[in-house]
């Protein structure tokens, strides 16, 4: 039990009436939410949050140059030290043991889901991967190394912070290796029995797509024997080798990254599958729409996973147009009856905007899908219903159908 947190912080009052989203469990409160603080915390500190009846609300991480004004810790007023993170590090390992026969690359923390803002953790093998988004989280890095190093004896621990949102809180872009060195890289991973060659200190995210790990099982259930299908974005291959794994007859895997590919080429041949899956360096933007209009490329199932295209709001409008001209490409290339997957990795990307993109993809290629898959976050990724901001995955899937 932590002990209570009585004028052990700096305070900061929520304004008469504007609590309303804290009320209904948000973790976030907005800097036109709170009242000039007499008290002037700097950012990252730790403060008492009260409401407009002098009740404590909570302690939280503040930044004063943020509109994320307070990112909540908790609703109680609890000593924010070694014990409490240890007690939120553990709960979240603990919640996580249910991977452990399927998968050594899970997501051990994520952020506000678990408790801690601004906090991600994830295992790749023996090693791990932080990565710290938040100005509060950075003032407690040593501690959560600390507790970290205690808990699971890593290998390797890499720190990831080269993630555009550092720049939101005045953090600087960086990455190293805070135990071990490069020699521990590529890290070998297995998962669901398809092994992995990963670089989780430069590949995308902290090193590969963890969040796909269900998506790509249920991927392999719609890939029939003989099947010609198509991973865009493929990254390191993971759904190009379900399909093979399924009995695709040819598996065409692109992305646009020759670094990437090496090591999608490495990882096809691990695990045997080089018989049937062949990679092209293209830029998929392009390459998509030309073969839709060349007329020549076919395929029964199509992937399509591409990188976030909206990383802040101002971007949300053209992301939306890219999905719209991948989707009508795609759908064009796909035989009668075929499978279009396709996903969305951006929180700003609303999951009706997401679908719309679709529905306008069916209308410019003159298709009809069904949807016949609606995924999202797998386990070790959570989500608290009262704070959609901390979902972001959109994934489907389609069938073309001849529906009059």
């Amino acid at each position: 039990m932590h002990s209570e947190a009585k004028n052990q912080y700096p305070e900061v009052t929520i304004a008469k009436g504007k609590d309303k989203r804290l009320r209904n469990g948000h973790l976030w409160i907005f800097s036109n939410e709170l009242l000039p603080s007499a008290d002037r915390p700097d950012p990252g500190e730790i403060v008492a949050v009260k409401t407009s009846e002098n009740r404590i609300a909570g302690v939280g991480f503040y930044h004063p140059n943020s509109l994320i004004a307070v990112r909540l810790l908790s609703r109680k007023p609890v000593t924010v030290d070694r014990a409490f993170f240890a007690g939120r590090l553990q709960r979240a390992l603990e919640s996580r043991q249910p991977l452990a026969e399927a998968t050594n690359a899970v997501r051990l923390v994520h952020a506000e889901s678990d408790g801690l803002p601004g906090l991600i953790v994830d295992r790749y093998g023996d090693g791990l991967v932080l990565q710290i988004l938040s100005a509060g989280m950075e003032k407690q890095r040593d501690i959560v190394v600390d507790v970290l190093r205690e808990l699971l004896d890593p290998r390797f621990i890499i720190l990831r912070n080269d993630h555009h949102m550092r720049e939101r809180e005045g953090l600087a872009q960086e990455k190293e290796f805070l135990i071990g060195d490069e020699s521990e890289i590529p890290v070998l991973i297995t998962e669901n029995s398809v092994s992995y060659l990963v670089d989780p200190l430069e590949g995308q995210k902290t090193g590969f797509y963890i969040d796909q790990r269900d998506h790509r099982m249920v991927f392999r259930r719609f890939v029939r024997s003989g099947d010609r299908v198509l991973d865009a974005f493929c990254h390191y291959g993971g759904f190009a080798m379900h399909a093979a794994l399924a009995g695709a007859g040819e598996v065409l895997a692109i992305d646009d990254s020759e670094t990437v590919l090496e090591f999608a080429v490495k990882n096809i041949q691990k695990n045997g599958l080089d018989q049937t899956v062949s990679t092209l360096k293209a830029d998929l933007m392009k390459w998509l729409p030309d073969a839709a209009a060349g007329g020549k490329e076919r395929f029964n199932v199509i992937s399509l996973d591409p990188p976030n295209f909206a990383t802040n709001r101002k971007s949300v409008g053209p992301a939306l147009r890219g999905y719209r001209k991948l989707h009508r490409a795609a759908l064009e290339l796909l035989e009668p009856g075929g499978i279009l997957a396709t996903a969305s990795c951006s929180h700003h990307i609303t999951e009706e905007a997401f679908l719309d993109s679709v529905m306008r993809g069916c209308r410019d290629s003159r298709r009809r899908v069904q949807m016949v898959c609606r995924g999202g976050h797998a386990m070790d990724h959570p989500v608290l219903p009262e704070m959609p901001e901390t979902g972001y995955l959109k994934f489907f899937i389609f069938r073309v159908v001849d529906i009059d």
